[in-house]
């Protein structure tokens, strides 16, 4: 339960406790240890606040170095089709969901890069963030289906408030407005910044932004993606603008799943053992300048994802699995981060347990890795002892110490020492056998609004791509505007087919943001010359 009450005061209640914090300590309490992100800072914004917050938006748009994007939606319409060998038939089907469902939230999160950093000791890629979560109506008619209903509810979606005090779109509110629709006016501010845009799945996340904040969609995929790469091109020489964090996971990474939960989760603990190991590792600091403004301070909320108690010492070693513990895991929700039965389900929806039981499974490859590399020195060993003996007649004694041998490391070829994983394995199993039913409850990550999702996403993509932002400060050109299809090998490349024009209205709208896109171009290059 979240309360905001107007004296600029954080009122946050559980079962057990309540904590009283001033706005001004929010920040405060988001400092953490090195690589170690725990809590994550999200302005709401609704048709009470957003002329306060507007401006404050733009300036953060701006000066970007990416954005990242989420919605939530009223429903997705029917599922048949969505899994069609033909991409077409896919994007009729998103299409038809996009023109009659409605976007109730946005959520916007805004990285810029502050520094990078790398030296021997010291590998640090620092990034300034500011979440925004935008509660939107739409002011024309639109379908909500139950399932989609009941999913968000779950979640502590509060419809009343959306009613109450979402900030229209749509319909006539552009006319009302003396011919000026916020949200369209926003998405173009977006697109006009230039900057890469970060997704997680995003082809219908595209469709539904097109079709409510943009123009109508294109009847065909190929005149859809020839208006997009308009979109997503965001130089002369052909630089991308699209990223997409299950692509990412799928294709660069290799994760063993790829849904958002997941991704973020694996990509917030890898970050935390990175910044202890001395790699490179994301540092996030959330702008403060908002407290400055009583009127927006009061909206801000705090969101925890802090991390296992083992990720916060100096030497990160992860708790282990017992068999027992992974019979209770529940299958579905490990592998796609739902389950049909929800609530009703008996096992564990636990993504903390989930990887942990993945480090297992890699401890054990490890250890038999190590066994067989064991076993191979060994016999090499009494190959070289034999021959000794033959020529040097020296005895057999260090031979049969080999044969006998059963230390707890072996050294590899410069003489360094191999940890043994079998004595890591088995104390962690001996603390998983330990553990009760009640240290896996539910994880608290899957809140679902649009904001934190946002930035999970953004975290993701920034982490996945680390090594070439320390490196070059941008992402991967070779990773961008592609998007990962369910059941496809091969992602959808966002660019131009020789067969289809961009369509006339597309041509209209993008003339105007093209010009804002090549002013704010000048504007950056007179700065970073003065």
């Amino acid at each position: 339960m979240r309360m905001k009450p107007s004296n600029g005061v954080q009122i946050k209640a559980s079962n057990n406790d309540i904590t009283v914090s001033t706005s001004s300590e929010i920040f405060a309490n988001l400092r953490t240890q090195q690589g170690r992100l725990s809590k994550i800072a999200v302005l709401d914004i609704n048709n009470e606040n957003i002329t306060i917050v507007w401006p404050y938006l733009l300036i953060s748009i701006r000066n970007a170095s990416f954005i990242s994007l989420d919605l939530e939606l009223s429903g997705l319409g029917i599922r048949k089709g969505w899994s069609s060998q033909s991409l077409e038939d896919r994007y009729e089907v998103i299409r038809a969901s996009a023109q009659t469902r409605a976007i109730l939230s946005i959520g916007i999160s805004v990285f810029r890069l502050l520094k990078r950093k790398e030296t021997d000791h010291k590998k640090r890629i620092k990034y300034q963030c500011q979440v925004f979560n935008i509660l939107t109506l739409c002011a024309a008619p639109f379908v909500v289906e139950p399932d989609g209903l009941q999913f968000l509810a779950r979640h502590k979606f509060d419809f009343n408030h959306l009613i109450n005090h979402g900030v229209s779109y749509g319909g006539d509110i552009a006319r009302k407005n003396g011919g000026y629709d916020t949200l369209k006016g926003l998405w173009e501010e977006i697109l006009s910044a230039s900057v890469p845009l970060t997704f997680h799945n995003g082809i219908v996340d595209l469709v539904f932004i097109y079709q409510h904040f943009y123009s109508n969609l294109p009847a065909t995929l190929v005149e859809f993606l020839a208006n997009i790469c308009d979109w997503f091109t965001l130089d002369e020489s052909g630089t991308p603008g699209f990223f997409d964090s299950k692509y990412l996971a799928e294709y660069s990474a290799r994760l063993k799943a790829s849904y958002l939960e997941y991704v973020f989760r694996k990509c917030q603990r890898d970050n935390a053992v990175e910044a202890s190991s001395s790699r490179a590792y994301i540092s996030i600091e959330f702008d403060d300048l908002p407290l400055s403004n009583d009127s927006i301070k009061t909206a801000f909320d705090v969101v925890d994802c802090q991390l296992p108690n083992a990720f916060l010492e100096a030497v990160i070693v992860t708790n282990s699995v017992s068999e027992r513990d992974a019979e209770l895991i529940c299958k579905k929700y490990a592998a796609f981060g739902f389950c049909n039965l929800n609530e009703k389900c008996n096992l564990v929806h636990n993504v903390d347990l989930v990887l942990d039981l993945e480090e297992r499974k890699q401890l054990k490859l490890r250890r038999r890795r190590k066994h067989r590399y064991d076993y191979a020195a060994k016999g090499i060993r009494i190959e070289d002892d034999r021959q000794e003996e033959k020529t040097s007649n020296d005895g057999s004694e260090e031979g049969s110490e080999l044969l006998t041998d059963n230390s707890c490391s072996i050294m590899t070829a410069d003489n360094s020492e191999v940890p043994d994983c079998s004595m890591e394995l088995d104390n962690g199993l001996k603390e998983a056998a330990s553990r009760s039913i009640g240290d896996m409850e539910r994880n608290a990550l899957g809140c679902h609004r649009a904001g934190v999702d946002s930035f999970m996403t953004g975290f993701s993509v920034a982490f996945m791509s680390r090594m070439n932002v320390l490196r070059k400060g941008c992402f991967n050109s070779e990773e961008g505007n592609r998007l990962p299809l369910r059941g496809k090998a091969t992602p959808l490349i966002i660019r131009k087919s020789e067969f289809a024009k961009r369509t006339k209205d597309h041509c209209i709208i993008w003339e105007r943001i093209g010009k804002e896109r090549s002013r704010i171009k000048h504007l950056r290059t007179l700065t970073f010359s003065s």
